[in-house]
């Protein structure tokens, strides 16, 4: 049995380029700084308890190895089992976003961010139909913005 949850969007979590590596091509790749916060170690836990409890309840007996309370409830590394988002966080505060609710940058008014990048958060599914949803909303925003004269 796997479980999937949700990591807790946390400022302390974060990328930035690199300044000493590239990547095949010569371009700097990016620098991860991410730690589990309590909240994933207890979901992760939750998750493995409930699975011993219906491998029980189906009349099993769970075999593996249940991690300690001080090891991490077997999450895995973070950026091992992903659907890539975030980096460019969506807010009214242009202190603590970079983009506006129609993923428009605070500061270039004809940059829209219309993949995944400004969702600070999400669970194990693809994220495609909420980025086409986005896109969509969006680019009826940058028409209308474009027709009115304000882009």
């Amino acid at each position: 049995m796997a479980g999937r949850g949700e990591a807790v969007p946390r400022e302390d979590n974060y990328c930035e380029i690199d300044p000493e590596q590239v990547d095949k091509f010569g371009i700097p790749v990016l620098r991860f700084h991410y730690k589990w916060s309590d909240y994933e170690r207890l979901q992760a836990k939750h998750m493995h308890e409930t699975f011993e409890q219906v491998i029980r309840e189906l009349g099993g007996i769970p075999m593996g190895d249940k991690p300690g309370a001080d090891q991490e409830y077997g999450l895995n590394l973070p950026g091992e089992i992903i659907h890539e988002v975030g980096t460019i966080r969506m807010g009214n505060d242009v202190n603590k976003s970079a983009l506006n609710k129609w993923q428009q940058a605070h500061d270039v008014k004809n940059l829209f961010v219309v993949d995944a990048a400004p969702f600070v958060s999400q669970g194990d599914k693809n994220c495609t139909w909420t980025i086409l949803a986005l896109s969509m909303r969006a680019s009826r925003y940058i028409v209308e913005e474009r027709k009115a004269g304000n882009l």
